[in-house]
């Protein structure tokens, strides 16, 4: 499966809160360990099998297609960095400062990304002297997308409040016909990466809402 990369999109939809309180953090640490995904999407036969006779070939394999790195264009922190900024601006009760000297300090972890999902491919080929033939049919999906954040609020070094956040997205199957497989293919990744990016802004806004109900409890 060789696709191109992708763009995630953060869909500003949230309420908007014009009211902030005077406080302030800083995002200062975003953790993403380079084992939590693969760096190029993989293709994983799972089962299968091909048939070659004298004038007619014929297959049928069963695949797991697995999103890696090169998948999304963007860098994956800076994504998560920038979408929580937006965030807090938007819906938060509080402020991100980057210049003066915030009150709270924020490290974030990225624990999972992981997206996968099925890709079947099954067809026969046949030539008979200047006669020939062919007939395919490819379908993906429905691919599975997990993604799992972690956090750490500090104020004065101390942890004051932790917590963790989880998102499932399925995307819906493609069973259409294409006269061109790698179209498939790229409608496949394209679904991929919106469940991802859905994924990203669900515990985006998870952790907002945390942090105001902890700020808001504040005196």
């Amino acid at each position: 499966m060789d696709v191109n990369s992708f763009s995630m999109a953060y869909l500003k939809d949230s309420k908007i809160v014009d009211e902030k309180l005077g406080t302030t953090l800083s995002i200062d640490t975003i953790y993403f360990n380079s084992d939590v995904m693969y760096p190029n999407t993989q293709v994983i036969r799972q089962k299968g099998w091909f048939i070659p006779l004298v004038f007619v070939y014929i297959w049928n394999s069963q695949n797991n297609c697995i999103q890696g790195k090169s998948m999304i264009e963007e860098d994956i922190p800076t994504f998560l960095h920038s979408s929580l900024t937006e965030e807090i601006n938007r819906s938060g009760i509080f402020l991100v400062d980057t210049l003066k000297n915030p009150t709270y300090q924020l490290e974030l972890s990225i624990d999972k990304v992981d997206t996968q999902g099925p890709y079947r491919s099954s067809g026969f080929f046949y030539m008979l002297l200047y006669v020939y033939g062919y007939s395919y049919s490819d379908n993906a999906g429905p691919a599975v997308s997990k993604v799992s954040v972690s956090y750490k609020l500090k104020k004065d070094g101390e942890v004051v409040l932790r917590n963790a956040f989880d998102s499932e997205k399925t995307t819906q199957p493609i069973n259409k016909h294409y006269s061109n497989t790698s179209m498939l293919q790229r409608d496949y990744a394209v679904s991929m990466v919106e469940a991802t990016s859905y994924n990203f802004k669900d515990v985006i806004e998870l952790i907002v809402n945390d942090l105001n109900q902890y700020f808001s409890n504040q005196d």
